[in-house]
């Protein structure tokens, strides 16, 4: 009898911890621990009715957006034609040189201006001719990058991570910078 009473405190306290770790799993079986643990834990939740899920770890990250720009020149008096000027908006060049207040103001101005092709051409294209003096027109292309999810990263660990990510493309906008903006057709 003293030899069983260890053995039922052993048994208990890896039930109670076995229970534990199903209650620590099951509520996120959509992240990537939670799969990758509920092949342990899953069949005695499922039995128990452990496997109602809550979700509440942080959702995957935001993928990096910007405006690509491509400002265009007239040609010259000689005939010649000046090489288009890409860049983007916002610059990710600038996130050094720039305070996180501004960056912040600069990423809302470009996923308002998004959300609605018409601010493109209307508003913020009008403004980057004013930026460039000079230009004939500017072309604008919302561009998201994809972070690829973390079983894809994980079952191909050995490819780099820029490689997996693709670029989407979205909204898109044309301003010819002669033209004004007519900000009351919005």
């Amino acid at each position: 009898m003293a030899k069983v009473k260890p053995l039922l405190k052993i048994l208990a306290s890896v039930w109670i911890v076995y229970n534990i770790c199903a209650l620590m799993v099951m509520p996120n079986v959509g992240s990537y621990f939670g799969r990758t643990a509920s092949k342990f834990v899953g069949p005695y939740a499922n039995l128990v009715g452990l496997n109602a899920g809550w979700n509440f770890f942080s959702p995957e990250p935001a993928h990096p957006m910007y405006l690509k720009v491509v400002v265009n020149y007239p040609e010259n008096e000689d005939g010649s034609y000046r090489d288009p000027l890409i860049t983007a908006y916002p610059d990710p060049e600038s996130e050094a040189k720039t305070v996180s207040l501004t960056r912040k103001r600069e990423w809302a101005v470009m996923r308002f201006m998004v959300m609605d092709p018409r601010r493109l051409r209307q508003i913020f294209g009008p403004w980057l001719c004013r930026q460039y003096p000079g230009a004939e027109s500017v072309d604008m292309e919302h561009v998201i990058e994809t972070i690829p999810l973390l079983d894809e990263a994980v079952l191909n660990r050995e490819v780099n991570l820029l490689e997996m990510s693709q670029e989407r493309r979205y909204a898109k906008a044309s301003v010819h910078c002669n033209s004004s903006g007519d900000e009351e057709s919005l």
